[in-house]
């Protein structure tokens, strides 16, 4: 197996390191960090240069390269700064779900819209606890029409969002039967209520989103009725590995801001850079981040050829997030006091870090679906 990137690979890196360099300013990072804002300017910048979307066909608007490709720009977004890098990665979640599932109408009307930068679409499908196997939000049949009535929590930019794909829990003979339907933002009966301040990825903005008898028809269906679990397990693997990508970055963000302070921070006439204590502190926060690498970039790349493995992809997540947090909280031991101040940026990697962890599912859930995996019940 070859580990080494190709040449266009390699330069669409550099290109998303270049546009990160320059376009992601500190002052306006800390004031959409403060305030919980989502970095439209920069946003609306990304996707004119063509850096979002990358993944999808040139016929809907993409570019047609693999999902590699889309995680080697999450990464470089996350390592310059990773709320924004976050905010790029997950402002059109659940897009692959139209792409791989959606008729030929609802992908030349969504995925075309989000490439370009025209709005965003977001996905909701968590409830209280964390079981997919069965939602409380229920889809009603009614002839050719669905009545869908339910709650879903911890749905990343529903405020802003022009289009909303829900998994409901489908009136079907097999009562694991779920289906997905999309949505717009601003459909009748459908009520936003923000889910308030968060420690981490503060420029994604959460809501919970209560759907009061919102009428929608067959045609709104993403798949086939009472599919819908099968769908769902799909993206959640693309998304698992968005995910560790954006873990990827943080890592090697907060690592190169904690090697470069311990160059020039001095000590008894020394750069602590030379003390053992560091040294070893640095090296170990490297070995992390070169094996969440090869996790993650394995993951992307066996999506690609349509063969995924559960367990890549939610090793992807799980170790690059975990990844991602202790090699933030080195780097602010690292910077002692100052790593603590919220204009050092490492403590933002940290809390951007804690949050990934617990995004879509946490660690220890990610943890018990790979043992089923490993034992043959996944």
């Amino acid at each position: 197996m070859d580990f080494n990137l190709t040449k266009e690979q390699a330069d669409i890196q550099k290109a998303a390191r270049e546009f990160a360099a320059g376009e992601f300013d500190p002052d306006r990072i800390l004031e959409w960090d403060r305030n919980q804002e989502f970095p439209v300017s920069t946003w609306k910048k990304a996707c004119e240069l063509g850096f979002q979307g990358v993944h999808f066909p040139e016929t809907y608007g993409g570019q047609g390269l693999e999902l590699l490709d889309h995680a080697l720009i999450i990464e470089a977004f996350c390592r310059q700064d990773s709320g924004i890098g976050m905010a790029m990665a997950f402002s059109d979640f659940g897009a692959e779900l139209v792409l791989a599932h959606g008729t030929e109408e609802q992908k030349r009307q969504i995925l075309p819209f989000l490439a370009q930068g025209k709005g965003w679409l977001t996905l909701a499908f968590l409830e209280q606890g964390y079981d997919l196997s069965t939602f409380q939000t229920i889809a009603q049949k009614n002839g050719s029409e669905y009545r869908i009535q339910g709650k879903k929590s911890y749905v990343t930019l529903a405020g802003m969002a022009q289009y909303i794909v829900v998994v409901c829990q489908a009136e079907f003979s097999d009562p694991a039967g779920q289906s997905v339907f999309l949505l717009t933002g601003d459909a009748k009966g459908i009520e936003q209520e923000s889910m308030g301040d968060k420690l981490g990825m503060r420029m994604i903005p959460m809501q919970s989103v209560s759907f009061q008898g919102v009428v929608v028809t067959g045609q709104l269906l993403i798949g086939q009725e009472g599919k819908g679990s099968s769908c769902l397990r799909e993206f959640l693997n693309i998304a698992r590995v968005e995910a560790g990508a954006a873990g990827l970055g943080t890592a090697q963000g907060a690592f190169d801001r904690a090697l470069d302070y311990a160059k020039k921070r001095e000590q008894f006439g020394k750069a602590i850079v030379t003390f053992d204590p560091i040294k070893n502190k640095l090296a170990n926060m490297l070995a992390q981040i070169e094996m969440a690498r090869w996790i993650v970039y394995r993951a992307a790349s066996n999506l690609d050829p349509k063969k995924p493995e559960d367990r890549w992809t939610l090793l992807a997540k799980m170790i690059a997030s975990k990844a991602a947090l202790e090699v933030a909280n080195d780097a602010i031991q690292i910077h002692g006091g100052y790593g603590y101040m919220t204009e050092g940026q490492v403590e933002h990697f940290y809390r951007d870090a804690r949050a990934l962890d617990l995004f879509m599912e946490s660690g220890s859930i990610e943890k018990s679906l790979l043992g089923d995996q490993i034992a043959g019940r996944g």
